[in-house]
């Protein structure tokens, strides 16, 4: 769609190393079998899907946060265009066909008596576009299972002219009662057919759930869910340099948001805590059980907003420092574990953001759903900042996603303004670059300036297109800094009024002592798996010791598990240390989210680590 001359396309990638470890996914040969029930909201994976429910392979769909719209939990599966390697599934701009799948593994029906048959139902929630591109005739999806004869049977599909609401999640609710069905290695997926060159047309999936003793009218869960990421506690950006950010604490903080929904139909009191922290520490606790009030009604969503942030926990004496931070939302909704241990409803009452306090600006949130850009060659696009303080910039950090034949190796002129009045544009500085490769999707390629650029108060960063065509720049739908862009492709300076989102640009600034980052370097070596587990984890790595903590940072009852629960460590020595292979017991704790805090050379890092038998 083109909003005057500035246009959005889905991105079309092709990058061949966004998930390795599919080289040796589990596929269709793999014999292990389920049992009722089947339950899976997706929130405790990001891309890839729980591998003990699904199938995973190159066609499999993406599994992420952002591109639903108030969706039931945090995390839903994407089906489009382009597969799970990055790569659209045809190299044709216009084929259609199959495209991305979700398919679970052999589930023994056999064991269901034939009594209750008739009492099992599968039940879905579905998204038509959400943040993604809008399916159309003759795009679809559709849910099918597979009968003893090894056919697979569509029993529900939905087409693109079917509904003409895109920012909303349906409920399906499918009776599995032919008896052709009830055999050993039943199987269910959900197909896409859509255009295939790349993120179009665009299915959203979330919480499934397949059981016997239901009816048709069975749509209401005892569960109560976070259904976002946290926003951000800096007030306009979701990065600032903390020199910054340290200048005026309580003009740059702001409370932070969660939304909530109660996917039950009785009111549920629910207790909240809110926290922030780096690796290392907790900063602040803004909230700590604190009672959500009213009580949330039945199917009621709400967005919960914590106190406000203490300014006096950060070093305001200190303008070196650069930290990596995380906000923590965490609810008490009295969700439990259900069907003897089988499904753990508390897994989606977590979710976590990250806050960066270093050396750059932005307004997205890492990650790109759409590409924007112009498609004349001598556009600009300029993206207005502002700064509390005098500074230099160094280097701009820009995600140029590969569109269509490929943007890395393209020219381009980076531009740097002090401001965009008509006839006496203020250039700072003009440099002729190349479109790096980027190392994979949503991964900043930072250009380097040939000279430090002194800014003060408002500033604007950009480029000028070099060749003709969509010059394509990542787009953030889940933030809105649409008002901060401006485009020229006539000469003349125009403001965004109808692009909704945020551009992958970001301003880097000075040179700072890194201070809560350098374990970005120190861990990359660090394996911690299976995640989820049912009691055993590894940890592999080269580190010095680890602890084991709840979501609010406490002792689970077995801190430094590194010297209670090992079964053997293996250790290699080389350049980088010791390198620990250790078997960890965590059985004996209750089912739930817990930390493994993992220490090396004075720095930590903190492993999510989810629970459930």
């Amino acid at each position: 769609m083109t909003f005057s001359q500035l246009e959005t396309y889905p991105i079309q990638a092709s990058y061949d190393f966004i998930y390795p470890s599919l080289n040796n996914a589990r596929t269709m040969a793999d014999s292990t079998q389920l049992e009722l029930p089947f339950w899976d909201d997706f929130s405790t994976v990001y891309l890839s899907p729980d591998s003990s429910l699904w199938l995973t392979g190159s066609g499999t769909a993406n599994v992420m946060p952002g591109v639903g719209i108030a969706p039931p939990t945090v995390n839903v599966a994407v089906f489009d265009g382009w597969n799970a390697l990055g790569k659209p599934y045809s190299q044709d701009d216009l084929h259609y066909g199959a495209g991305d799948s979700l398919v679970s593994r052999f589930i023994d029906l056999s064991t269901v008596p034939p009594a209750i048959r008739n009492t099992v139902f599968l039940s879905f929630f579905w998204q038509k576009e959400g943040s993604g591109e809008m399916p159309d005739a003759p795009d679809s999806i559709r849910l099918q299972v597979r009968d003893d004869q090894k056919q697979w049977i569509t029993l529900w599909s939905i087409a693109g002219p079917d509904v003409s609401v895109a920012d909303e999640f349906f409920q399906e609710i499918v009776q599995i009662n032919d008896p052709s069905f009830f055999h050993p290695y039943f199987q269910f997926r959900f197909q896409s057919f859509n255009r295939l060159s790349g993120g179009f047309d665009n299915w959203n999936i979330d919480y499934i759930y397949f059981n016997y003793g239901r009816n048709a009218s069975d749509l209401a869960y005892e569960d109560r869910a976070l259904t976002s990421l946290p926003g951000s506690f800096l007030k306009g950006y979701t990065a600032m340099p903390y020199d910054h950010f340290i200048l005026d604490l309580s003009s740059n903080l702001q409370p932070v948001f969660v939304d909530f929904y109660n996917m039950h139909n009785l009111v549920q009191p629910i207790e909240y805590t809110a926290l922030i922290r780096d690796t290392t520490k907790i900063f602040d606790v803004m909230d700590h059980d604190a009672v959500l009030d009213p009580n949330p009604a039945g199917f009621e969503r709400r967005r919960i907003y914590s106190s406000a942030v203490d300014p006096s926990v950060f070093d305001d004496q200190n303008d070196t420092l650069s930290l990596c931070m995380e906000t923590v939302f965490y609810i008490n909704s009295g969700d439990t574990l259900a069907f003897n241990g089988k499904v753990d409803y508390r897994v989606n009452d977590t979710t976590i953001a990250k806050v960066l306090l270093s050396d750059q600006l932005a307004y997205d949130d890492g990650s790109a759903e759409w590409a924007a850009g112009l498609s004349d060659r001598g556009g600009k696009i300029a993206y207005r900042f502002i700064v509390n303080k005098p500074d230099g910039l160094t280097a701009l950090k820009i995600y140029f996603p590969e569109f269509g034949s490929g943007t890395s190796g393209q020219n381009f002129t980076l531009m740097i303004w002090d401001n965009l009045h008509e006839g006496v544009e203020g250039r700072l500085l003009v440099e002729q670059h190349v479109v790096g490769a980027s190392e994979g999707l949503n991964q900043f390629v930072t250009y380097d300036l040939g000279r430090p650029v002194a800014v003060a108060d408002t500033f604007f960063v950009g480029y000028e297109q070099n060749v003709s065509g969509f010059f394509a720049v990542g787009l953030d739908k889940n933030t809105d800094s649409g008002s901060e862009i401006f485009f020229n492709t006539d000469g003349v300076w125009e403001q965004n009024t109808k692009l909704i989102g945020s551009l992958l640009i970001r301003p880097v600034f000075g040179f700072k002592k890194a201070v809560g980052l350098q374990e970005e370097s120190l861990f990359k070596d660090l394996h911690v798996y299976p995640n989820p587990t049912s009691g055993w984890v590894r940890v592999e790595g080269y580190i010095d010791g680890i602890d084991v903590m709840d979501m609010l940072g406490r002792p689970s009852g077995v801190n430094r598990i590194f010297s209670k629960t090992i079964l053997y460590g293996e250790q290699t020595q080389n350049d980088k240390g010791k390198k620990h292979i250790l078997d960890l017991d965590l059985s004996d704790l209750p089912n739930g989210m817990y930390f493994i805090r993992v220490h090396k050379e004075g720095h930590a890092r903190l492993v999510k680590v989810v629970l459930k038998r």
